[in-house]
């Protein structure tokens, strides 16, 4: 199964009961809009808003957006009609699923497995894309097993807020990068971001960071992009509007980098018309995880083209 390449520099989660929020959402310069069943829905609401899910994927205006929603973990009574409901309503509609606080790769085949029964059983010719967040501890320690445990996986992203409950880190609850982190000798996430990093590029995965909590702190918010986009992440989640600018700007390849990559596929692709055995650029042999990641550039350049 080949994965398509998402544009994902901003990720914005909207609560999927609150209709108001998931119009506004529609107009708003963001490249992926994750409709949420998760955290921001209480119990009481949370099978009527799978309904407002299905309604979303059915009637919005999703023009240049990934069409996601997030279910709820599964460890919760939730999960499975979160799955069945939507996407048989609605599958046909679907980009992306999002699973939070995975554990174990199980749950990523498990999901994986009902999905492609669903597909089935309803004829969708699309696939369905998975992301997997890694919000724990375990999830952190599995988190190159989560990356492997299924073809339908695209990113993995990091959940920064429960990770370090989940390790009992200081903390003034703030739900994002921000939260302490001015007492601590260096950057105390970046242990985490750079093994979950590893993890999905080696699986050919994109690698999603976790909000930065103050929006009105702009350039926190800028530091807090350069860091995760210096270790090779593709995109951040947003908590407010406000954030879109910077996050888009910030995760947006450069003139430079886009350059040299539709260079290094032109010239692989070169290469393979001759059958010739190696590539070099510029004096310099070009290998294959170059060569994918020039791939995937080339293709996020197209995609802020045509927005």
């Amino acid at each position: 199964m080949e994965r398509p390449v998402r544009l994902r520099r901003s990720i914005l989660s909207v609560p999927a009961n609150r209709e108001k929020m998931v119009s506004k959402a529609f107009g708003l310069p963001v490249d992926y809009v994750m409709l949420d069943l998760e955290d921001s829905v209480p119990v009481s609401e949370k099978a009527g808003a799978r309904k407002e899910v299905v309604a979303a994927l059915k009637d919005g205006d999703w023009t240049g957006k990934v069409r996601a929603y997030r279910i709820n973990a599964m460890d919760t009574p939730f999960a499975y009609r979160d799955i069945i409901e939507v996407v048989e309503a609605a599958g046909d509609r679907l980009d992306v699923l999002v699973v939070p606080k995975v554990n174990d790769p199980s749950e990523i085949k498990a999901i994986d497995m009902l999905l492609t029964q669903i597909e089935m059983n309803m004829g969708f010719k699309n696939v369905i894309g998975l992301e997997a967040s890694i919000e724990t501890a375990l999830g952190m320690a599995n988190a190159r097993e989560i990356a492997f445990s299924s073809p339908r996986l695209e990113a993995l992203v990091f959940g920064v807020a429960d990770y370090g409950a989940s390790l009992t880190m200081m903390s003034k609850g703030i739900s994002g990068h921000g939260d302490m982190e001015d007492f601590y000798p260096g950057h105390r996430w970046h242990f985490p971001l750079s093994r979950m990093a590893m993890a999905a590029k080696g699986a050919g995965l994109q690698a999603i960071d976790a909000p930065y909590g103050d929006y009105k702190d702009p350039e926190g918010l800028r530091r807090s992009c350069l860091m995760s986009a210096a270790l090779g992440y593709d995109g951040k989640w947003v908590i407010h509007p406000s954030q879109l600018e910077v996050v888009n700007e910030v995760y947006t390849p450069s003139t430079e980098d886009v350059e040299r990559s539709t260079r290094i596929v032109e010239a692989y692709e070169k290469a393979l018309s001759e059958a010739c055995g190696s590539l070099a650029l510029d004096g310099k042999m070009v290998d294959a995880a170059s060569i994918r990641v020039a791939r995937m550039i080339c293709s996020q350049w197209e995609a802020i083209q045509k927005k």
